[in-house]
């Protein structure tokens, strides 16, 4: 049983930092750690990073390798990380870790020296995110296919134990913040991946005549699905150009008899085309005037790279080319190109409203832990009010006491005199017991000094 304080008068309860968003979590991985602890380094694809793209991406690698990856990755980091890989981007999230952290870390286990990352803290982190997911930092504004991804990257971390599940809340909020600011911006239609636009673009053409001749550039993540999707039309005239030629049969040998492989210079004019379909990436097109498509007859020409792969000077008077551009346009069905400064301010104006809920909504949670906490510990020392006393209807009080003696000091904002706290016990209109009542105070006297006396929610639960 702890004694009365003597002065109860001196200085005030201030649980203020255990209801706020900044001050609510210690370290520990198994918390959603503190707002301004989370870290995000990015690369996105350009001119100028597509070497560092090519070493960094996990699109290119199984389970296995990139659960390697992400493993070496975390391995003696003091918190969780996230990583993310699509066609034109890498990034990686980290809980309670610095972002120089991550950065010595890739570049440790990847051996490059430099990558000229895009570094994020705290909220700005959350806000990059959002960005990615709602399809604002996209090619295709407003393209739901990096969400799918973003999911799927996911349930892969949690399904791997590479996430806490509290941690993975964080994510949550970004999924929910991606539908708002979808519906906003009236996403309300989920415009058409590149991959839909160009199968239905290639069924055009092969309903126009029989023994259509197809050729796919580029043997990686998207010139794999473009393949196996073209035999899932019923297509035998398959023909893959890649910088390796044959070699580069190995790396699906369930389809790879079933098509033809020839490297760049091996690429002739007498390899008819109908369709071309271009998926290679590159620092600069790879066909323009000093460099022209080989294939010379009447031929459409998909380029799905970026940047482009094919100019409009590389390709002959009888061809046409689809570009990048084409498919933004087609995938939102315009007429017109599509206004991506003003959708973007407008996105990013949207995203500051979620964020004062995110905020406010992290604030709750962080509220509910510190009320939970309050009622189970008082409601631990009730126990111990029940062996003061014989009568039994000052017995069965106990608990509902208690409870009420922590919805008090929940209600004060985290801030209040203690003099206040002891009056509320020993004023109180249940029939209990005036000695009784002034050990029941000075045992929740004592309990809320040694947590006022804590740095953090955890170490006073400690």
């Amino acid at each position: 049983m702890t004694s009365e304080p003597s002065h109860l008068s001196s200085g005030t309860f201030d649980f203020s930092r255990f209801i706020k968003v900044q001050k609510t979590h210690s370290s520990s991985t198994s918390k959603l750690i503190e707002i301004e602890d989370l870290s995000l380094v990015t690369l996105k694809l350009t001119k100028s990073t597509i070497n560092y793209m090519k070493t960094l991406t996990t699109e290119g690698m199984n389970s296995e390798e990139r659960l390697n990856f992400v493993r070496l990755l975390s391995n003696g980091m003091n918190g969780d990380i996230f990583e993310f890989s699509t066609c034109n981007r890498v990034l990686y999230v980290g809980f309670g870790i610095k972002p120089q952290e991550i950065v010595k870390k890739i570049l440790d286990i990847t051996n490059l020296e430099y990558v000229p990352f895009q570094v994020y803290q705290g909220m700005d982190v959350w806000r990059h995110l959002v960005n990615v997911c709602s399809g604002l930092d996209s090619f295709i504004l407003g393209e739901l296919q990096v969400m799918g991804q973003f999911r799927g990257a996911l349930s892969w971390h949690r399904k791997n134990n590479l996430l806490t599940d509290t941690n993975g809340i964080f994510f949550d909020h970004v999924v929910a913040a991606n539908r708002v600011v979808r519906k906003e911006l009236g996403f309300t239609k989920t415009p058409e991946s590149m991959f839909s636009l160009a199968t239905n673009a290639i069924k055009e053409t092969i309903l126009q005549g029989k023994n259509v001749h197809i050729t796919v550039i580029g043997f990686g993540d998207m010139g794999i699905k473009a393949v196996k999707a073209l035999l899932e039309l019923g297509q035998e005239n398959i023909l893959v150009i890649t910088r390796t030629g044959a070699d580069a049969s190995e790396r699906t040998p369930e389809i790879s008899e079933k098509i033809k492989f020839k490297n760049f210079e091996e690429w002739g004019v007498e390899d008819e085309s109908h369709i071309i379909i271009s998926t290679i990436r590159n620092t600069k097109p790879t066909f323009n005037s000093s460099r022209k498509i080989p294939i010379k007859n009447d031929t459409k020409i998909l380029d799905f790279s970026w940047p482009p792969s094919i100019e409009l000077s590389g390709i002959h008077e009888n061809q046409e080319l689809l570009d990048v551009k084409h498919w933004i346009r087609a995938a939102h069905k315009l007429e017109v190109d599509w206004n991506y400064q003003e959708t973007i301010d407008s996105g990013n104006i949207i995203i500051k409203g979620i964020e004062e809920r995110f905020l406010k909504s992290l604030e709750n949670k962080t509220q509910t832990e510190f009320r939970s906490y309050i009622y189970s510990r008082l409601g631990k020392l009730s126990g111990t009010w029940e062996n003061l006393s014989s009568d039994n209807l000052e017995v069965v009080q106990m608990g509902a006491f208690s409870r009420e003696i922590a919805t008090w000091i929940c209600e004060q904002n985290g801030e209040f005199n203690p003099e206040e706290l002891h009056d509320e016990v020993i004023n109180t209109r249940r029939k209990i017991n005036s000695t009784i009542l002034k050990y029941i105070a000075a045992d929740v006297m004592g309990e809320m000094f040694r947590i006022n006396q804590s740095k953090t929610l955890m170490e006073a639960a400690s």
